[in-house]
C-alpha cells in the first residue's frame, strides 16, 4: 500500500472515530469536575431533591440583558444550572428568562414579586454610568412560591436554587422556638441568624414556664447566651422537651467579659454547668487563647487612627470535625470560649464539631485581658481545644434527642456594644447547620458552604521554610553545575570516540 492511500485511511479512521465519540457523548453524558468544592457537579442532596419532586417547578428568572461583564457572568452561570437541573429532574423543573427592562409593567411585577432592583455603576467610552440591574428569580409549584430576590455574585447558587425548591415545596414549615428570659439577647439581635433560618423555618421568641411543659408545636429551641440563672424546673422542662425527640442548639457564653467596664475575664457560673452533665459534656474552668486569632482595633501613640492588632482571645476557627454540623463549613471566628469535655457513658454519641488550633492556650480565670500584650508561640502549649460538639442520645426518656452545645454565646449575635455588626458568613452558617441537623432537616445541609470561599496559606513552620529557601536558593545553581559536569563528560566522550582509528571513512 502506498504511503498516500494509507495517510487517507488514518485520516478516515481518525474521522470516523471522532464521529463515533461524538454519538456516544450525546447519549452518555460525562465531565469531570477538577474545582476543590466541585461547584460545577450537582451534590446527591440536590439529585435526591429532584428526584422527589411531586410536581413540576417553575422559575422565572428576571435579569436584566445589558449588564455589567461580572453580573453577566452570574446570569450565565444561573442560566446553566438551571440548565443542568432541568436534565437532571426529566423535566420536572422548567424555567424562562425575562428581561424587566423591556417594559415598566415587567419591572413593576418583577418588583411585586419580590425582586430586588440593584443599582450597578459601570463605565464606558470613559463614562459613568448607573444601571438599573434585576437578577432574581421566583420558584413556583403548584399555588406555592418562594422568592430569590438577587442571585448573589459569589456563594453557592446551588443551595440558593435548591433552597427555594424546598421552600416552595413546603405546606408546613417547622417551628423553632428562642428561649427568652434569662437575659438572652432578643431576637432581634439575631436578624442574620433569623434571617437564614426563616427560609425554612418560623422562628418566634418564647418564654420556659414552671408549671406546663414547653407547647409541643416547636421542633428545636434555640437557648443563646443566657445569663441568669435558669431555674431547676425550667431545665426540667428543657429535658421533657428533648425527652419527646426534640433539638436543642445552646450557644452558652461560659466566659464572662465586658472590657468597656473590666480588663478581667472570668468564668460565668449558673445551673447551666451541673445541667449540661445530663447531656454528657462539662465547661471546663479555662478560657481558651488562640494563635490563629481575629484581630481588634487599637489605639496606637501617635497614630490618629486605630491599628488592627492579633487579639488570642478571639479563635480563628478552620478546623471542623467529620460531622453534618460541619459540612461546607471553612472558618468561623468565636469570642472568649471556653474547652468543652466529654464526660458522658456509651449510650451517648459524641462528635467535636470545631477545635481551636494546635498553637492554643488554657489560661486559669480570672485573666486579666492585655490587649497590647506581645504574644510569642511559647504562649500557646496547650494545642487543639474543642470549643463545640454534637450529641444524641437518650437524654430524657422515652425518645432519643439531638442537642449541640457551644462554648460561645455571642457567635451569632449581630450586635455588638449596642451596635449591629456583619458576623462572618461560617458563623451563621455553623448555627444554622445545627439548626438542621438537631431538627433531622439535612436535606441540604451539605450545600450550604459548598463553595469555599476561604483558602488560608498553610503555615509550613520555620525549620521548612528555611529548607525551601535554601533549595530555591542553591537548587538552581546545583542544577546548572550539573547540566554543565554532564555535558563536560558528554562532549570528552564524543572527543575519544573521534580520535579512534577508523572513525572517518
Amino acid at each position: 500500500m502506498s504511503t498516500r492511500a494509507a495517510f487517507l485511511r488514518n485520516v478516515l479512521l481518525l474521522l470516523a472515530a471522532l464521529v463515533l465519540v461524538n454519538l456516544l457523548a450525546q447519549r452518555f453524558r460525562t465531565r469531570i469536575d477538577l474545582t476543590g468544592d466541585a461547584r460545577y457537579t450537582l451534590a446527591p442532596a440536590t439529585l435526591d431533591l429532584l428526584k422527589k419532586l411531586p410536581e413540576t417547578v417553575t422559575v422565572t428568572a428576571y435579569f436584566t440583558e445589558r449588564m455589567p461583564p461580572d453580573l453577566a457572568r452570574t446570569r450565565q452561570d444561573f442560566q446553566d444550572l438551571l440548565v443542568e437541573y432541568a436534565a437532571r429532574s426529566n423535566g420536572q423543573v422548567v424555567f424562562e428568562f425575562i428581561d424587566p427592562n423591556s417594559a415598566d409593567s415587567i419591572a413593576a411585577k418583577a418588583r411585586a414579586e419580590g425582586v430586588r432592583l440593584l443599582i450597578s455603576e459601570t463605565r464606558e467610552k470613559d463614562k459613568r454610568e448607573n444601571l438599573k440591574v434585576y437578577m432574581g428569580a421566583v420558584v413556583r409549584m403548584g399555588d406555592r412560591k418562594a422568592v430569590i430576590p438577587a442571585v448573589p455574585q459569589e456563594g453557592a447558587l446551588e443551595w440558593v436554587l435548591s433552597s427555594a425548591i424546598q421552600r416552595a415545596s413546603i405546606t408546613r414549615k417547622p417551628v423553632i422556638g428562642v428561649v427568652q428570659g434569662h437575659h438572652e439577647p432578643p431576637v432581634q439581635m439575631l436578624d442574620q441568624l433569623v434571617g437564614q433560618l426563616n427560609e425554612l423555618y418560623d422562628v418566634e421568641p418564647m418564654a420556659i414556664y414552671d408549671t406546663f411543659p414547653i407547647n409541643a408545636r416547636f421542633n428545636t429551641l434555640l437557648l443563646i447566651d443566657p445569663k441568669d440563672t435558669i431555674p431547676p424546673l425550667q431545665l426540667q422542662r428543657l429535658l421533657e422537651f428533648m425527652g419527646r425527640g426534640n433539638g436543642l442548639v445552646l450557644a452558652y457564653g461560659a466566659v464572662d467579659v465586658d472590657l468597656s467596664s473590666s480588663p478581667v475575664a472570668d468564668l460565668r457560673r449558673t445551673d447551666l454547668e451541673p445541667w449540661l452533665r445530663q447531656l454528657g459534656v462539662r465547661i471546663e474552668p479555662r478560657i481558651v487563647a488562640d494563635a490563629k486569632c481575629g484581630q481588634v482595633q487599637v489605639m496606637q501613640s501617635g497614630l490618629p487612627f486605630p491599628v488592627p492588632v492579633a487579639f488570642p482571645y478571639f479563635p480563628l476557627i478552620d478546623h471542623f470535625g467529620d460531622h453534618p454540623v460541619a459540612s461546607g463549613l471553612d472558618l468561623a471566628m468565636f469570642q472568649f470560649a471556653a474547652p468543652l469535655a466529654f464526660v458522658g457513658d456509651t449510650s451517648i454519641r459524641y462528635a467535636p464539631l470545631l477545635m481551636s488550633s494546635g498553637k492554643s492556650a488554657l489560661l486559669a480565670p480570672p485573666a486579666v485581658v492585655d490587649i497590647r500584650k506581645a504574644w510569642s508561640d511559647a504562649d500557646f502549649p496547650d494545642g487543639p481545644q474543642v470549643l463545640g460538639a454534637a450529641l444524641e442520645g437518650t437524654f430524657a426518656p422515652p425518645q432519643r434527642s439531638r442537642a449541640v452545645v457551644f462554648t460561645n454565646g455571642t457567635f451569632c449575635n449581630s450586635f455588638a456594644n449596642g451596635q449591629p455588626v456583619q458576623l462572618p458568613q461560617g458563623n451563621v452558617d455553623l448555627m444554622v447547620n445545627a439548626v438542621d441537623w438537631v431538627s433531622h432537616n439535612t436535606g441540604l445541609l451539605e450545600l450550604r458552604g459548598k463553595e469555599v470561599s476561604y483558602r488560608p496559606i498553610a503555615d509550613v513552620g520555620d525549620a521548612r521554610r528555611a529548607l525551601l529557601k535554601w533549595m530555591n536558593l542553591l537548587l538552581p545553581v546545583a542544577l546548572v553545575i550539573g547540566y554543565g559536569l554532564l555535558r563536560a563528560q558528554w562532549r570528552r566522550r564524543q572527543r575519544m570516540r573521534r580520535m579512534r582509528p577508523g572513525h572517518v571513512r
